[in-house]
């Protein structure tokens, strides 16, 4: 596996367990339809590719993170720390034009939804080569 694919599995997990607390303050209800709704729809090209950018930012967050994580004594500091890695984060995502919750529905998508992995996959390699 490349570092990229890795990379991309990685934010991937990232984004849904740091954004879990938020998606649980939700009504079951609300989210349940809001789920139904959002598993429905198809997402365009220009939304995937706002996805890629935001896991790609995300992923540089969660990595400026972790060394503070392994270096943390108490679960408060761990706490602190989590808070402000999420704000970065969720920054960065609405930076993109994308909402939370659209970003961690698709990440969700995206594991398992083999076609959708396929194009996002896709996606995010041609933004690295226009890039380098």
């Amino acid at each position: 596996m490349n570092k990229f694919v890795k990379t991309f599995a990685a934010s991937a997990v990232i984004a849904c367990a740091s954004f879990t607390a938020q998606a649980q303050e939700s009504s079951s209800q609300q989210s349940m339809e809001q789920s139904s709704q959002q598993q429905m729809a198809k997402y365009d090209d220009a939304t995937l590719e706002k996805f890629t950018m935001a896991m790609e930012a995300v992923s540089t967050v969660a990595n400026k993170y972790d060394p503070k994580f392994k270096e943390v004594e108490s679960p408060e500091e761990a706490q602190k720390i989590q808070k402000q890695a999420q704000a970065e984060m969720v920054d960065e995502i609405e930076k993109t034009g994308l909402t939370v919750d659209k970003y961690t529905t698709i990440a969700q998508r995206v594991q398992t939804d083999e076609t959708l992995r396929e194009r996002v996959l896709t996606i995010a390699r041609e933004n690295q080569q226009e890039n380098s």
